[in-house]
């Protein structure tokens, strides 16, 4: 999405490279501290330290900038793919559940405000925040169904039909939204039941994953 062009056509330079990132850094320190309806070309401008009409210099609208963030974070998955990538041993299936949520709570962590909008805009009909809601999502749903296959497609018990493609990513579909909406919002719940803490969340979500792994 990066490009080496300012709006008006002309190459980038060093200058102009350090103010597209100012823009950037701005809005992503407006995430979190201002309403989402007030997350304006101008209000990022202004607290980056420019007139308004130098953010159109840079980018053609506010979703620009925040898709730019987006992608920026989805290059930050290494830790996640190589967790969901890797070959899930059969009788460690807890101990790869919970490498994976803490690898996904650690992504969360460090690019909350960004998903934390990617998603509000998704949900409320944004197709471009959508879209990159799926094409960042799909590759982890896409490792966990493989995971459930495998799983229910060898010892299986007698006279039991393998557990079809289809219902396999359905099952991951469920569990990775469970586990996303849990890592963006966990502390709305330890909030209202100090009794459960994060630890506690994490554990239980590894539990779960680790029983949908479990062959029959």
């Amino acid at each position: 999405m990066t490009t080496n062009l300012n709006k008006d056509g002309q190459t980038i330079g060093r200058k102009g490279a350090e103010s597209r990132a100012r823009l950037l850094a701005a809005g992503l320190n407006l995430l979190g501290t201002v309403p989402v309806h007030r997350l304006s070309a101008s209000a990022i401008a202004r607290a980056a330290g420019f007139a308004s009409q130098s953010f159109y210099l840079y980018f053609q609208d506010v979703d620009e900038l925040f898709l730019l963030l987006c992608a920026e974070a989805a290059e930050d998955m290494d830790e996640l793919h190589a967790e969901i990538d890797s070959e899930w041993q059969s009788d460690a299936l807890d101990a790869h559940a919970q490498r994976f949520i803490a690898a996904f709570y650690r992504y969360w962590d460090r690019h909350r405000p960004v998903l934390n909008l990617r998603n509000f805009l998704a949900d409320n009909g944004n197709t471009r925040f959508d879209e990159q809601r799926n094409t960042t999502s799909l590759p982890l749903v896409s490792g966990i169904a493989r995971h459930i296959s495998a799983a229910h497609g060898k010892t299986l018990t007698p006279g039991q039909p393998p557990l079809p493609a289809t219902d396999a990513f359905a099952r991951a579909v469920i569990i990775f939204a469970a586990i996303e909406r849990m890592a963006s919002r966990y502390s709305d719940l330890e909030s209202t039941n100090r009794s459960i803490g994060l630890a506690d969340l994490k554990r239980a979500e590894a539990h779960i994953l680790s029983l949908l792994l479990t062959r029959p």
